[in-house]
């Protein structure tokens, strides 16, 4: 009897009993360890692992080989998993395997990535998708309150800015606080942006070097100018702890923390938070490995604290002991599901009024080398001969912020509102703009569609284009058709240069 037959008979017999047929039958994986921990890949007729390209699930890990494995769906409806040669072979439940029928619940190791063979149930995915979105909405109160928190730090900045007296020197210190207050403020935002689309749809994780040391730092002093100043806070930051993950998910991880603290002290308290290595004895309190060296961070307040019933449910989605004016948020159920997924684990301890301490631990990176997602680009000095720019956006205040960086850097600009308008000032401007910095979202006449447009005036036109939501099909397709680069928003002002420099760099090399 083949290796096939008793599967082939349990299932037969599963679908009978559920008056299912063969080809309802879905499987999916999830992945339980590993840098893509918690992501989820549906099975249809193949899907391979590997370190390359060309596989469908990539794997960033130097034990993997470029063609690793495959899972197929045998004609008999079963599931099959097949080493393709790899360097360090593959496991079905702790046993290397060239090639094997999969059974529901079985756990595949390739390289450091542990991944469940489960059941799928495109159901289930609806009903989560329901759920999301629903989350969304009851998200709004809370993503409102924290944006609050930062808009009010960005707008006494200004206010503080403005009430200078006019002989104040722009290098001064207070003036000089203010400004790197209201760009901390600003790159918060921007990291709970992209958690929050993350959140709402399907997104690529960039997980790649994090100093820890130098986010608890920027963590801290957002606090500092933001919580009420009867909340004292102290902070402990040990230097170089980096760690590997998506940088923006470990800053909402620390500020959901922050933020916690600060709602259990309603009346004032002290709030501390330090970063360490971790010693043996708290790993110990963890299921992690002891061998392997892991940053430790702290938060503890003195606040109300929470009972046994409190403290079991912290971490469920959308349980909050706060009133509806503050919000749910993501809260503690987010910094629960960020520290599982960067590989890490946080407790929680807490006695009624006597505050709580919250723990977490992150592997550190100096264990292994580290292979970031994206090469860091090398400075590039800006051209020195002045160019044409047009800048296409339909937000009157986008077109001006940007419009001033690009005059700071030695450029004329000409404006366009939409992509219609910017057409016919392309055609009537004589000699034509040297690049266009073009919006993707607009009203009417999109960026890309534009973009095809203006291509028919001009096939060489050289286009730039900036977007605060993202598509990575569409960036694939508009490069193809000639697109010099991309830019995300919110940018900074070195971003904008540097891709105005490598747009005109890639049309003359």
């Amino acid at each position: 009897m083949s290796r096939h037959d008793p599967t082939e008979v349990t299932r037969r017999h599963v679908f009978a009993q559920k008056g299912l047929s063969e080809k309802q039958e879905q499987a999916r994986i999830v992945v339980l360890a590993g840098n893509l921990a918690g992501d989820k890949y549906a099975i249809d007729a193949e899907l391979t692992f590997g370190r390359g390209d060309t596989a469908n699930v990539t794997i960033d890990d130097t034990l993997v080989s470029r063609m690793h494995a495959r899972i197929f769906q045998h004609e008999n409806g079963s599931y099959v998993i097949e080493d393709l040669d790899s360097r360090n072979g593959t496991q079905v439940n702790g046993m290397a395997v060239a090639r094997q029928v999969l059974t529901y619940g079985d756990r595949i190791q390739i390289g450091s990535c542990l991944l469940l063979f489960a059941h799928h149930d495109p159901m289930e995915e609806q009903v989560a998708q329901r759920r999301k979105l629903e989350a969304i909405g009851r998200l709004g109160t809370g993503v409102a309150h924290d944006f609050n928190n930062l808009l009010g730090a960005v707008r006494a900045s200004i206010d503080f800015l403005n009430g200078l007296p006019s002989e104040t020197k722009v290098d001064d210190t207070d003036v000089r606080e203010a400004f790197n207050d209201i760009r901390t403020a600003a790159a918060a935002a921007t990291e709970m942006t992209s958690r929050l689309l993350g959140f709402a749809r399907e997104v690529e994780r960039s997980h790649t070097e994090v100093d820890l040391t130098e986010l608890c730092h920027h963590v801290v002093q957002l606090a500092r100018h933001t919580f009420h100043r009867s909340i004292r806070i102290e902070a402990h930051i040990d230097r170089g702890l980096k760690v590997t993950g998506d940088r923006g998910q470990l800053h909402q991880l620390l500020m959901n923390l922050l933020i916690n603290a600060r709602d259990a002290m309603p009346n004032g308290g002290k709030l501390k938070i330090s970063a360490k290595k971790a010693d043996r004895l708290d790993l110990e309190k963890a299921p992690l490995n002891p061998l392997v060296a892991h940053a430790l961070i702290t938060v503890e307040d003195t606040g109300v604290g929470m009972d046994d019933a409190t403290r079991e449910r912290a971490f469920d989605p959308f349980f909050t002991t706060k009133g509806q004016q503050v919000g749910a948020g993501l809260g503690l159920a987010a910094v629960y599901e960020i520290a599982k997924t960067h590989n890490g684990h946080i407790t929680l301890h807490s006695v009624p009024n006597r505050g709580s301490v919250f723990q977490v631990v992150f592997p550190l990176t100096s264990e292994r080398v580290i292979v970031p997602t994206e090469p860091s680009l090398p400075a590039i000095r800006l051209p020195r001969t002045q160019l044409l720019i047009m800048l296409v956006d339909d937000e009157d205040v986008v077109r001006r912020s940007a419009g001033r960086v690009v005059r700071q850097s030695g450029h004329r600009v000409i404006f366009a509102r939409s992509g219609e308008e910017a057409l016919r000032i392309y055609d009537e401007t004589q000699p034509r703009p040297d690049l266009v910095l073009m919006d993707l979202n607009m009203p009417g006449m999109t960026g890309d569609q534009a973009f095809k447009e203006l291509r028919k005036v001009d096939p060489e036109a050289p286009v730039v284009f900036v977007s605060g939501y993202w598509d990575r099909e569409l960036e694939r397709e508009l490069r193809s058709l000639g697109a010099l680069g991309f830019v995300q928003k919110p940018y900074e002002a070195a971003t904008l240069r540097d891709a105005i420099v490598q747009a005109m760099t890639a049309q003359t090399s």
